[in-house]
Formats: structure tokens, sequence, C-alpha cells
């Protein structure tokens, strides 16, 4: 049969097509192929014990003017190796059953995690050996080369290295918090107490740190917070098939047997010096910046505190709270509006409870929320709209997993949340008054680094949305307390805050319970007392002259005048006419 000149002409293109489609194929194949190939030559994972070694760096943490302000240290004793065999039983069980289920029989990796991880750019596609060459590499960079890479030696190490082998180099690694590497080193940190002597409970605590080891230390967020993290591991120990529901229904949260930090304890750094290292470290992890990638790449840190805010903040809760009764608390922060930057963090000396980061009830504090949220939804002043208006100023929406501004089911809101009834950390409300203090443009407060990156927080509202919330202050510090029952001057919760341009510093005062506050003398702690005292004090130099605006008019701030025209008139306190120190 002969084929026409069309026809041929046809064949021809498409043995073309056909031709290009198998190159192109065995492109997509082959070079993969080939790059994994080469790879698997030419890569390697160093042992733990050199690894190690090289972790022994000091970092250096700064104040913003670039001087000294803390070291982190390794502990004695806190790079200890620990055999597989020598490590418990429940430990590797908890470590497996939170980290990675199917180590004993995955190849190095767990296909669907990494897919996951792919498709929503979410976390949860690394397994145990995946984990142990990051933190043996160093490398923790969101690239898909650093997976590539993860992937070819995950592989290589799970063909020439026992499990036992994999599982050993990686718990030796990995950080527990505290300063810790190794099994060894957390048990100490945590429980005071040897290897040898681990519970179930003890167990899974240690597995739940792993995920974000400065993010769930009881020492820094509370028991309530750690407990649930805790929960989480514990369950899991069930639903692998670790141990039976009656042994979990045996277990409880180890609050109790938990030690402060090591670190502390040791006399190397007061108590508010390890609160603020907390909040660093956990900033920086965030960000991809574990401990160990500290030790090895950046060996000094400069932080947005300055040097002479931190130490007022410092002295004046110490000078304040002197001769009061004992169960008295305070913590001071204070946020430049305009950059972020935390220029003072006081959690309080009095433990290892960091009581700036700690949710306390809020009060009267709230108010400029309600008052702004007319204008920034330009609807009705309800309970979903004061809540949204909240978040957009820079409340978290979610705290360490639970919903803030909400009740235990993590759905209804109270119809008093305008009335300060929930409990938000002194940290989140400056940097939620920072937003309205830099004309409605929310800056995040951070620890690390310089100017952050802002934007309106509520459109082209945002100036006169600051200005109704700034209006609710006036001069001065806007005192805040929460009252305990309907009537009468028992307050378990008192706040000094202002809405000043240049710098936003936020006191509170209060006490491990709710109880009511009373001073040595017997009078009872208000917002206008002891926290507006510890206000001006801090926020003034010691000659007594206020530092830059201290005082200053809302209608001015924001280029307001009389009659302005926003919902509600503004009232502000004339500096004569409040509480003076």
């Amino acid at each position: 049969m002969t084929l026409s000149r069309k026809q041929r002409k046809s064949s021809k293109v498409w043995r073309r097509t056909r031709r290009t489609l198998y190159v192109l194929t065995g492109l997509a194949l082959g070079v993969p192929a080939i790059a994994f190939m080469i790879g698997y030559l030419l890569w390697d994972v160093e042992s733990p014990r050199h690894v190690l070694a090289e972790l022994d760096r000091t970092v250096v943490l700064n104040y913003s003017d670039g001087t000294p302000m803390m070291k982190i240290l390794p502990e004695d004793g806190d790079r200890q190796y620990v055999q597989f065999a020598d490590v418990p039983a429940k430990l590797v069980s908890a470590i497996i059953a939170v980290e990675d289920p199917t180590f004993w029989t995955n190849d190095g990796f767990e296909p669907r995690g990494i897919v996951r991880a792919m498709v929503t750019g979410v976390g949860g596609g690394s397994g145990i050996t995946q984990q142990y060459i990051k933190n043996s590499t160093g490398d923790d960079d969101a690239s898909y080369f650093r997976k590539f890479k993860e992937l070819v030696l995950a592989t290589k190490v799970t063909r020439e290295r026992s499990k036992q082998d994999i599982f050993e180099s990686y718990v030796n690694l990995v950080s527990f918090g505290r300063n810790t590497h190794g099994p060894a080193a957390g048990m100490n940190a945590y429980f005071g107490k040897p290897l040898a002597s681990m519970t179930w409970s003890q167990a899974a605590f240690l597995a739940g740190m792993l995920q974000a080891p400065y993010g769930h230390d009881p020492a820094a967020v509370g028991d309530g917070e750690a407990a649930k993290r805790w929960e989480y591991a514990a369950n899991k120990l069930v639903e692998r098939g670790y141990i039976s529901p009656a042994d979990r229904a045996a277990m409880a949260y180890p609050g109790k047997e938990i030690v402060p930090p090591g670190q502390t304890a040791g006399g190397k750094l007061s108590f508010t010096e390890y609160h603020i290292q907390q909040e660093v470290l956990a900033e920086l992890e965030a960000q991809g910046y574990s401990l160990a990638r500290l030790r090895r790449e950046i060996a000094t840190v400069r932080t947005t505190i300055d040097r002479n805010a931190q130490a007022r903040a410092v002295q004046v809760l110490h000078d304040r709270l002197g001769g009061q009764p004992d169960y008295l608390r305070a913590a001071v922060v204070s946020i430049d509006p305009k950059t972020g930057g935390v220029l003072a963090y006081a959690g309080g000396d009095w433990s290892a409870r960091d009581y700036a980061s700690t949710p306390h009830r809020t009060g009267t504090a709230f108010r400029p929320f309600p008052r702004a949220t007319a204008v920034a939804r330009g609807e009705p002043v309800t309970p979903p709209n004061i809540r949204q208006t909240a978040y957009d100023a820079g409340i978290p929406e979610f705290v360490d997993g639970q919903r803030t501004l909400t009740q235990d089911d993590d759905v209804h809101i109270a119809t008093t949340i305008g009335d300060g009834v929930y409990r938000l950390r002194p940290l989140d409300l400056a940097g939620a008054y920072a937003t309205f203090a830099n004309h409605g443009t929310r800056v995040p407060p951070h620890f690390v680094g310089g100017v952050g990156k802002g934007k309106p927080a509520f459109g082209d509202k945002s100036t006169a949305v600051a200005a109704m919330a700034v209006a609710t202050g006036g001069y001065g510090p806007l005192p805040g307390e929460f009252r305990l029952g309907d009537t009468g001057d028992d307050y378990s919760d008192a706040w000094a805050i202002n809405l000043g341009p240049q710098t936003v510093t936020a006191v509170w005062v209060g006490s491990d319970d709710e109880r009511a506050l009373r001073t040595a003398d017997g009078r009872a702690v208000t917002g206008e007392s002891l926290p507006t005292i510890m206000w001006h004090e801090i926020t003034a130099p010691t000659d007594g002259v206020p530092r830059g605006r201290t005082w200053f008019d809302p209608r001015k701030q924001f280029g307001l005048a009389a009659g302005d025209g926003l919902p509600g008139a503004i009232t502000s306190r004339k500096p004569d006419d409040g509480f003076r120190p």
C-alpha cells in the first residue's frame, strides 16, 4: 500500500513527537535517578559523637546596643552519650509513637507524610531518620534540595545501619529543651533523676517536648499548656498499642515532679534572664534556627532588649513589691510600636514561671477593643465583633493550640467579653495596644532583629480605629482591673498600660491564684495604685523627668481637633486629674 505525501508527512511528525516524548520521559525518570545515585555516593552523615563535639560553642545574647546580656553555656553532663541498650524502652516507645510510628519498618522516610507536607506546605514530612540527618548536618533550610538530600541520606543510612543504631544517633542529637541534648540530659533537666528510673508519664512528657523544646516547657508556658502536649503524647501510646487503656488511665501529668530549670538552679541566670532566653530561643526556633544550628552558625544574637529600659523594669519590680504581701506577683513588657521590638521584658524573679507570658484576667484594661469595634467593623458592638477587633489588633487567635477570647468549648463567646473576663498574656496585650499607638499599623512583637514588617490592621479605617482606642486612655497610662464578684473593691488583677506613640509599656500586678489583692497596709490594689506607680517609674529615668512625651493628647497624636466627629466623645484625663505617684 502506497502512502500519500500527506500521510507520509503526518507519520514523520508523529515519529518525531514520539521520540521527543521518549527522551523527555527518560530525562524525567533518569535525571532524578542519576542525581540520587550521585548523591548516594558523595553524601554522608557525620557520627553523632562528632556532631556533639561541635556543639560546645557558646551562644551570646546581646542587648540592642550590642553589649552582652547573657550567655547560653553547655551544662556539665548535658551531652553524655547514651547507648541504645541504656535508653529506657518506655522512652523509645513514646518517641516512636509521637514522632515516627512506622520507624521500625519504613525505608528512612514516610512517603505519605512527605506528600502531605509538599501539598499543604505544613510540616510533618520528617521521620526519625530524616530528623537525625537534619540535626547531624545542621541544614534546616525550607528547600526542595534539602528534602531531596534528606531522602537520599535517609535511604543510605537505613540500608547501611541498623534501626537501633539510627535511633541511638537520633536520640543523642535531638534537643529536649533547657539547653540539653540527649535523653540523659533531658531526664536530669526536668526530673533530676537517672534514666533507669523513668516512668511512662515521664517518657510521654519527654517525647512530647521534641516537637518544640522551647515551646512546651512548663517553666515558660505553665503546667496547663504543657499538660495538653503531654496528653497528646500519652494518647499516642495507646493508639499505637504500646500501652493498654488501663495503663493510660493510671497515668497522670507529672507536673509536681518537674524541677526548675537547671541553669537557674545553678545560679547562672536569674529567672528574668531565663524568661528572655526562652522567648528568644522560641522565636528563633520558629524561624528554623534551632539551638544546635545557632551553636554551629550564629554564635552571637542581637536582641531588641534595651539595656537601660530592662534594668529599670527589673529594679522597679524588685523595689515596689519589696515589703508587700508575699503573694503579690508582677510583670512588665515594653514595646516600640513602630518597630515591634520588645524593649523590656520582666516576667518576675519569683520562680521559673514567666508572668509576662502567662494569661491573666484583663478586666477594664480590655476597654480599647470594644470601644474601637464600632469604627473597625462598621457594625453593632457584638461579642464576635469585639473578638475579631482584638484579633486584628494583634491578640493571637490561638496560644498553644487553645483559642483565645473563647469559652472552653472553643466555639462560644461570653456576652461579657467587653468586660475583660478572658485571660490574656501581658506580651500579647502590650502588642495589641502598640497597634493602636502606631496609628493602627500592626507590627508583631519580637525579641530578635530590627524593624518588623507592619501592615494596617483595619484597612483604610486603621487610623480612625486607633484614634478611638487611644482616646480611651488619654493622658498617661490606662489603669484597669478585674473585679472579683459583682460589687465591692476586691480585684484579682490590676493593670497599667499606655497608648503612647513612642513606647507602649504594660504593667500587671496579680497573684498565682484569683484572690483579692491588698497592699501591705490593707488597701485594695487597683490599676491606679501599684501598677501606675510602677509604670511611671519604669518609663522615666532616675531623675524623675518623663522620658519623651509620656503625657500626650490623643487629638494631637492623630491630628484631630475638638469635635472630630468620631463616634462617641473623646474624654481624656488630664495629667493632674488622675492618680499621680
